[in-house]
């Protein structure tokens, strides 16, 4: 068990953008609240890559708990962390190319064009950026 305090994401934060980015570092993994005792617990449940982590506040802290082969809350705090670095980008910087079998989402980078067509680079945040694999798609 470790202690999130401060800088780091907050686990039971209504802020939209990283609640999105929650979702692109840990894709498939679900939510729940629960409330008792007085303390709020955040519970987040990978079943398909049966991984989970538990956040517990503890007055301005979250105590945090997590298992399984990925380590979701680890991978959903340096998602926010780099983006609060970036200076919290709006939803408009987020990028998104499909292919026959991923969606890749970016944060940051450039777009060049020549005229006719624009295409965007890719930043070098390495956390801000994920490769989705999907069925392949079919015509």
């Amino acid at each position: 068990m470790r202690t999130v305090r401060g800088a780091g994401p907050r686990p039971g934060g209504r802020d939209w953008m990283p609640a999105f980015l929650a979702q692109l570092a840990a894709p498939g993994t679900q939510l729940v609240r629960a409330t008792g005792d007085g303390r709020e617990t955040v519970y987040l449940f990978d079943t398909g890559r049966e991984a989970f982590a538990s956040l517990t506040a503890d007055g301005d802290q979250w105590n945090v708990r997590q298992g399984g082969p990925v380590a979701i809350w680890d991978a959903i705090e340096e998602a926010v962390t780099a983006w609060r670095k970036a200076g919290e980008p709006d939803m408009t910087s987020v990028r998104l190319a499909v292919t026959p079998d991923t969606h890749c989402y970016w944060i940051g980078g450039r777009q060049i064009g020549d005229g006719r067509r624009s295409y965007w680079l890719r930043g070098k945040e390495a956390a801000l950026r994920w490769r989705h694999p999907h069925p392949p798609l079919t015509t």
